[in-house]
């Protein structure tokens, strides 16, 4: 006990009085409050309470002067018995709701605009809660410590559908003090002689009230880490397999994190891109393209997107889709993360689409440009034409109009081969036959053409597709190679197969097409195309229609020079 000086009386702490009453801060507290002890001095926790008034009140609330209240047992009417103020704040449990509310729309003021149903359901939840804090109270620590896990598991529903934390400890708080204070009041209504019962009761209410504002509050917190670790193992899932790149940079646009696809899709691992700036590793092709200012050019309220060419550090070309956005902190730009898609292949189809619409226009404006003017000529002088140039423009009109229907013919086929639903009759048929019938359907002088094939050679396959594809490859020669165009026979009967080869003594193909040379779309796509040749769709459509009777077919350059297309196709089975 602290000294004093002369002339005052002995004061104590308020943890001193506590301990000398046996009871708790809180409760002195509350008798502090309710005007059953005086302090010598106000303050919000440092006042003192006199020695004289302490034991006074020991005296007035002890029975026959026995002042250790913790385990009395109050004899007589049972007037000052804790039970007796437990019941009659239970009664109470209306009231201290319908308190309740009013409190907590003064803290919260849009609790006011409430419909009476929803005012009303909070009044009931109100009295609920009153009702369960007096059961736990009365019933003693054993079912506290069993509601304490259930508390818990309230805090964490809450927490997962989104209910604000403070909220929740506010009315708590407020059924906390409205207890306590409606316990004062009822004690001070039935006169000084219930003070040991308010004690008593007070020593066990706050207490209590305590662990269970503790046991919502730990539910509430550990369901929202739960909550958090998930969502992040969640994102880390996603990203890391994710087949976009994702990339994270600094302000200065040097990378801090990637993932595997982006490190994919630019050749390179993801520990030689980390630190390196993302400029550097999305070369575009075009040297004028300002990658780094195009990344940081995003702002806190937008996000950035442009498609970008580069090469990769193999040589590579590829077209991507960045789509990049501000990485914010507390509200202050720390840097940018983006996603990359490699979209080479759809920009690539949607390039050769085009080009494709392109040339087959070119295609049919041709004949059609030809058939109009024919036609235009003979409405208006056929009586002055002489009977023969009428023959050669009739000739003319029949020959265009056979080469849109060739051109027709080959689109409806390509789209029935690449939906595999083209209808082939596979017999065996006489290879000599079929390549002499394929040279009336070539578009052009066939004169240079000679037929190395002996009669006799039967091949397993589709007499009018088969006829289709030699024309093919002769006219392929005749167009884009050089006379003569040779079709021989390389016979190899003890693999099954016949194989035949269609060449010519052009220029060859160049070695950097070889690979894609029966592909449509690179056909179509090569700068160096002549476009007044074609669309390409012969040797696409050789190779579907070769592969659909069982074959196969391929080009090797000749040693003297020209191209060589070679198509193997399956000899008919013998029968026993």
């Amino acid at each position: 006990m602290a000294d004093r000086p002369p002339g005052q009386r002995p004061t104590v702490t308020l943890p001193e009085a506590a301990e000398y009453l046996n009871l708790s801060v809180e409760a002195v507290q509350a008798l502090v409050g309710a005007g059953y002890l005086t302090p010598d001095a106000a303050g919000s926790g440092d006042f003192r309470l006199p020695m004289a008034d302490l034991k006074a009140f020991l005296a007035r609330n002890a029975d026959n002067g026995i002042g250790a209240m913790m385990g009395l047992e109050v004899e007589g009417t049972g007037a000052a018995d804790p039970q007796a103020l437990l019941d009659a704040l239970d009664g109470r449990a209306d009231e201290m709701a319908r308190r309740a509310f009013e409190i907590f729309s003064a803290v919260f003021p849009e609790a006011t605009g409430w419909t009476i149903t929803e005012q009303a359901r909070f009044i009931d939840q109100a009295k609920s809660r009153f009702e369960a804090i007096l059961a736990v109270t009365g019933l003693g620590a054993e079912v506290d410590e069993a509601l304490v896990g259930d508390l818990q598991e309230v805090g964490a529903a809450a927490a997962w559908e989104g209910s604000p934390l403070p909220q929740l400890l506010v009315i708590l708080r407020i059924s906390r003090d409205l207890v306590v204070q409606t316990a004062v009041e009822l004690a001070e209504e039935r006169g000084r002689h219930w003070g040991l019962a308010l004690s008593l009761l007070l020593t066990r209410v706050l207490p209590a009230m305590d662990r269970l504002t503790d046991a919502l509050a730990q539910g509430y917190w550990a369901a929202i880490l739960g909550r958090e670790e998930e969502a992040k193992a969640r994102y880390q899932n996603v990203v890391e397999h994710s087949s976009d790149g994702i990339y994270e940079v600094d302000l200065d646009g040097c990378i801090s994190y990637v993932n595997e696809s982006l490190a994919i899709i630019v050749g390179r691992t993801a520990a030689e891109l980390e630190g390196t700036r993302l400029s550097e590793v999305l070369q575009p092709l075009e040297e004028s393209v300002p990658v780094n200012s195009l990344i940081t050019e995003s702002t806190a309220h937008a996000a950035q997107r442009f498609e970008l060419t580069i090469a990769r550090a193999d040589g590579v070309r590829r077209v991507l889709d960045v789509r990049t956005l501000p990485r914010l902190q507390d509200g202050e730009l720390h840097g940018f993360q983006g996603v990359v898609r490699d979209v080479t292949t759809a920009h690539d189809l949607e390039a050769e689409k085009n080009e494709f619409l392109a040339l087959v226009t070119h295609d049919l404006r041709n004949p059609l440009t030809t058939i109009l003017g024919l036609g235009a000529t003979l409405e208006s002088h056929a009586e002055e034409l002489e009977a023969a140039r009428i023959r050669r423009m009739g000739g003319s009109i029949r020959r265009q109009a056979e080469r849109m229907s060739r051109l027709a013919d080959d689109l409806y086929d390509m789209s029935r081969l690449e939906a595999q639903a083209l209808l082939l009759t596979p017999r065996p048929v006489d290879v000599a036959a079929i390549a002499e019938a394929a040279l009336a359907a070539v578009d052009g002088d066939t004169s240079t053409v000679e037929i190395r094939v002996p009669s006799g050679i039967t091949v397993m396959a589709d007499p009018r597709r088969l006829e289709q594809v030699i024309a093919n490859l002769v006219e392929n020669g005749l167009q884009h190679g050089a006379p003569p165009v040779y079709v021989d026979l390389l016979d190899d009967p003890e693999s099954g197969f016949v194989e035949l080869r269609v060449a010519d003594h052009g220029d060859g193909v160049p070695a950097a097409v070889v690979g894609t040379l029966f592909n449509r779309a690179r056909t179509l796509g090569r700068r160096n195309r002549d476009r007044s040749r074609g669309t390409g769709l012969g040797l696409s459509l050789v190779r579907g229609l070769v592969e659909a009777m069982g074959g196969r077919v391929w080009y090797e350059a000749r040693t003297e020079g020209g191209s060589s297309f070679r198509l193997s196709l399956p000899i008919p089975r013998r029968r026993f």
